[in-house]
């Protein structure tokens, strides 16, 4: 591409000079001075003009002055020139993005990359919303509506946005109210003055809650920012890991160990390393007695009925679950959430059959945000190890709520080529999602 650039203008005048190339950063032209650069000009950086950037990102094509620190970057942003996002890290770009090859574009691209195809099913959507809301959201739901203007803070990821929503008779702010009501489970946790601007604090459920105290009240013409402590029925962490005890073998049955953990697991919120083959009766137990506060899990080689504990557990936010093939010979279909579940938010999956995998996804196709699911691209072995239709089965699924996809590959099959189709399929019937690839995109594992 250098050189070939650098050929025509040796050639042409740049009156007569073909429309300039895309940055290969941030896509826009590239400015008019590294294009008028005369051929007889080495591509050094020595040589190159002020506006031409002295680095070329994988020096395959020259760079405009937006994307690199040469002299002229400075006017080119205070002209107005568009920020760009790092779809990798799901932030602003720093220099690791660029080092690192990230998929990074300009905002506006990005934005309608993320919402792509999802404008028109969401006015299809907002026709039900009003009939689908439940009588507890309906509440919160008056409440911002009959509002004047409510001061908004968004939590989640350590980070923090605020802002001020004016209520009015527009539709579009109308449909805002409803579907924060009926999204984000508001509760209304204390009375705020009528002199002051009323706040809605949404945090997101994955961050640990601010541990800072309130700060003090502000003057009535600025918009009160409330940060309550946790509603009295919001439980503290506690934590709990039984690897050393469920992975002991029948003939060093830990019985005290075990008869110990089970006194301790009622107001456990958090419970991981649950393994249900060498101690199944046991782990069905815990379970139980683990499941009235239990926000998260992780549990390997469950049967039916501890698949059916886990599925019932009403405070559940987040759960990773491995399979085996004890489960395929009656693969079990998981029905619809009971009435007053939360749902989860956050789910990984791995060897567990196609049906009970359709099924937990149906279940949860309302409330869950992030799903990570171990399975291969296409190819001859079944399924999960391969897979040539995972966008027909996701699509299937009712995944209203997902905004983000990891395709873990760990030992399956994994052709990069088969890998891009596979996530352009999956792009295309989930248009809101990210769709990540664990090797390709080397995304870290999480912990449930």
């Amino acid at each position: 591409m250098f050189a070939r650039n650098q050929s025509q203008i040796a050639t042409r005048s740049p009156a007569a000079l073909p429309r300039p190339a895309e940055c290969r950063t941030c896509t826009s032209a590239i400015i008019a001075a590294a294009w008028t650069w005369s051929a007889t000009s080495a591509p050094s950086a020595s040589t190159a003009p002020s506006g031409y950037p002295r680095s070329c990102r994988a020096g395959t094509r020259p760079a405009c002055s937006a994307c690199a620190g040469c002299p002229t970057a400075a006017a080119r942003r205070a002209a107005g020139t568009p920020r760009c996002w790092c779809s990798d890290c799901r932030t602003a770009p720093s220099p690791r993005c660029w080092d690192e090859d990230h998929d990074v574009l300009p905002v506006k691209r990005a934005l309608r990359r993320q919402l792509q195809g999802a404008l028109p099913q969401a006015a299809e959507k907002l026709q039900g919303l009003q009939d689908q809301c439940r009588e507890e959201q309906a509440l919160p739901a008056l409440t911002l509506l009959t509002g004047v203007s409510w001061g908004v803070t968004l939590r989640g990821g350590g980070r923090e946005l605020t802002g001020t929503l004016r209520t009015s008779e527009e539709p579009l702010t109308k449909a805002l109210c409803l579907l924060l009501a009926e999204r984000a489970a508001l509760t209304e946790s204390c009375c705020v003055p009528p002199c002051t601007t009323p706040s809605v604090v949404v945090q997101d459920r994955a961050a640990p809650p601010d541990p800072t105290p309130a700060a003090a009240p502000t003057p009535p013409e600025a918009p009160l920012d409330v940060w309550d402590p946790p509603p009295a029925e919001a439980l503290p962490p506690r934590e709990m890991d039984v690897f050393s005890i469920s992975q002991r073998r029948l003939d060093r049955d830990p019985q005290q160990e075990k008869a110990s953990v089970l006194r301790d697991a009622p107001g456990v919120t958090r419970l991981v390393n649950v393994y249900c083959n060498f101690h199944p009766a046991w782990s069905l137990q815990l379970l139980h007695r683990a499941a009235p506060t239990l926000e998260r899990l992780r549990v390997d080689y469950p049967r039916e009925a501890h698949l059916r504990a886990v599925h019932a557990m009403p405070r559940l936010r987040r759960l990773d679950v491995v399979g085996d093939t004890d489960l395929l010979a009656q693969p079990p279909e998981l029905p619809a959430l009971p009435p007053g579940h939360a749902g989860l938010q956050w789910l990984r999956m791995e060897d567990l059959p196609r049906a009970t995998t359709q099924s937990l996804l149906r279940a949860h196709g309302c409330t869950l945000e992030e799903l990570e699911l171990v399975v291969g691209t296409a190819g001859s072995r079944v399924w999960p190890k391969s897979c040539g239709d995972l966008h027909s089965l996701l699509q299937q699924s009712g995944l209203r709520a997902l905004r983000r996809l990891v395709l873990r590959r760990d030992w399956y099959r994994h052709e990069p080529a088969a890998c891009r189709e596979q996530r352009a399929e999956v792009r295309r019937v989930l248009p809101g999602a990210e769709v990540l690839c664990s090797t390709c995109d080397r995304v870290r594992e999480e912990e449930a």
